[in-house]
């Protein structure tokens, strides 16, 4: 089965959201697909994660990302496109959190997209993903992107895809905008009424045989909340859980 990323309408789509952010909670070392996938359309990527730039940290050690964040090797120096032209920490880089805090420890790298001469922000973010996004700091959305994360065992237990948070992820992002998820911690979605979603999950769970990504993305039909917002699904990501698709999500006209 091929795993070769799809992305219907790209160009199109990458119109709609030129010059937005991009927002990936709970995210750890999964930063190149959505950058590779977006950039350089989308030109502010929030990756969030509790455990950035913590020393000693069982989630981070592992690939090094749990040193201070003053000696992080640039994330983008092996690529040729991008030329680094900043960076800037902010906050407490000591990793003294609260659970119930929106303050973050904030690495910021800017680049120069050399093919296209945008700009484009990396910033890697040591906090809590929940209080950050309901604070409304990072305003509105041009892709939200999740994936590979569990209540337990390193996971955030965080239920972004419940019903309630879906509903505020959709109102974040701008018409247009996408949602790309491999249904992670859905099993809470039919606990709270949010059977209207299934479709961001179901794929993690089924049996697709010998299905092709391609044949999948093909074979799934638009669906429309209660909202009145319409999601179609444009493509395949890549694996974690289950395949990661490429939602789009148009609102209401009128």
């Amino acid at each position: 089965m091929s795993d070769e990323l799809i992305f219907n309408h790209r160009e199109e789509v990458l119109q709609v959201i030129n010059n937005t952010r991009l927002f990936y909670p709970c995210c750890g070392r999964d930063l190149m697909t959505p950058i590779s996938l977006f950039s350089p359309y989308v030109n502010d990527f929030w990756f969030i994660d509790r455990s950035y730039f913590v020393r000693g940290s069982q989630d981070t050690s592992s690939y090094g990302w749990d040193m201070p964040p003053h000696f992080m090797t640039p994330l983008l120096a092996k690529k040729d496109d991008y030329k680094l032209i900043q960076v800037d920490v902010q906050g407490d880089e000591r990793g003294n959190i609260n659970s119930d805090s929106s303050e973050m420890c904030i690495l910021t790298e800017a680049y120069l997209h050399v093919p296209s001469e945008k700009t484009v922000k990396i910033r890697r973010c040591r906090g809590y993903a929940i209080p950050v996004f309901h604070s409304g700091r990072l305003g509105k959305l041009g892709v939200f992107f999740y994936r590979g994360d569990s209540e337990g065992e390193g996971g955030s237990g965080d239920w972004w895809l419940a019903s309630d948070n879906i509903n505020r992820i959709c109102e974040s992002l701008i018409d247009g905008g996408l949602i790309v998820t491999d249904g992670s911690q859905s099993g809470r979605l039919f606990d709270i009424g949010g059977r209207q979603y299934d479709l961001l999950s179901k794929y993690r769970h089924e049996d697709l045989g010998s299905m092709t990504m391609n044949e999948l993305v093909e074979s799934i039909e638009p669906f429309t909340d209660e909202k009145g917002r319409v999601f179609t699904c444009l493509g395949f990501a890549g694996r974690s859980y289950g395949p990661t698709l490429i939602w789009q999500v148009m609102k209401p006209r009128g």
